[in-house]
């Protein structure tokens, strides 16, 4: 003889209410990136409400237009996007990343840095070399531009690491930040994370930022001890990597939206691990250590990667 379970009684107005708006309180605080889609999975996790509830709930914010289609975040000014990899290249470009004269990396390549589509690398592009930046080619990555007069010329790593360590902690928590095995993990992670557009709660959001910051703090530093008294073409790829980092860390962090701390967390996660891969590269090399830099600059407690 089978047995069946009963079903449940169907949730009250009260509670199908209180689950649309937890789920558009979510939505408000930036919790979702625009153009994510919500899962039930997800929001059961986050919400504490039963999946029945919540899809009904997803579906009266899909009939005012809150979400689109099957539960798609919705995305007013997908512009927006475009001009955040816009700032982000060509603050890289600024701090030396690509110096004057050189090409971009390929495509592929650059859409890995910015963490964007394949298909809006054209339209960043076309906006850097409208401001002068860029210079497109026929075939080919396009090539950066010399700085405009009176501006800071575009070259490798520093200028710049003064301004960037002064912005870090004054000093450093013994075993504070990632050591250099960790530093992939949260890249790996930071990306996923970015790719299904789910952020992290503000506090542990607060708490990975100040690991990070002091992170930057420690492999920065490094970077300056490397290349400090020595010509702009010593250690270009550590040059570039610490530029690629210095460019992250000024994205801006008071925005309310955590999804666009989330950008900048999953951007500087990356450029930190790559930084380290160089800093670990150029201590294999022969012939290639520097003096120390000054100890004013050189602020590490915690665990060198």
């Amino acid at each position: 003889m089978s047995t069946r379970t009963a079903p449940r009684p169907p949730a009250g107005p009260v509670a199908h209410l209180r689950a649309v708006g937890a789920i558009r309180d979510r939505i408000t605080a930036g919790f979702y990136a625009p153009g994510a889609r919500l899962t039930l999975r997800e929001l059961t996790a986050s919400t504490g409400y039963e999946p029945a509830l919540l899809r009904a709930a997803l579906d009266d914010l899909a009939a005012t237009n809150a979400v689109e289609g099957r539960w798609w975040v919705a995305d007013p000014r997908p512009e927006l996007h475009t001009q955040r990899s816009v700032t982000l290249l060509a603050g890289m470009i600024d701090q030396g990343a690509w110096p004057a004269g050189t090409s971009l990396p390929a495509r592929p390549h650059v859409v890995r840095v910015l963490l964007t589509e394949p298909g809006r690398i054209a339209a960043v592009h076309a906006q850097l070399a409208e401001r002068g930046v860029l210079r497109l080619t026929p075939s080919g990555p396009p090539r950066v531009l010399p700085a405009p007069d009176g501006s800071p010329a575009r070259r490798p790593w520093p200028p710049g690491e003064r301004a960037v360590l002064a912005a870090l902690p004054d000093r450093t928590r013994p075993g504070a930040g990632h050591d250099a095995a960790t530093l992939h993990l949260v890249r790996f992670r930071a990306r996923r994370r970015w790719k299904s557009g789910v952020a992290l709660p503000g506090p542990a959001m607060s708490q990975q930022e100040d690991l990070q910051a002091e992170t930057a703090l420690r492999l920065i530093s490094r970077a300056f001890e490397l290349t400090s008294a020595r010509s702009p073409d010593f250690l270009p790829s550590v040059r570039s990597a610490a530029a690629r980092v210095m460019a992250c860390h000024t994205l801006p962090t008071t925005t309310a939206a955590l999804y666009e701390r989330l950008y900048r967390f999953a951007v500087l996660s990356a450029a930190l691990a790559h930084l380290a891969d160089e800093l670990t590269a150029a201590a294999t090399r022969p012939g290639d250590t520097a003096p120390p830099a000054p100890a004013r600059l050189l602020r590490t407690e915690g665990p060198r990667p």
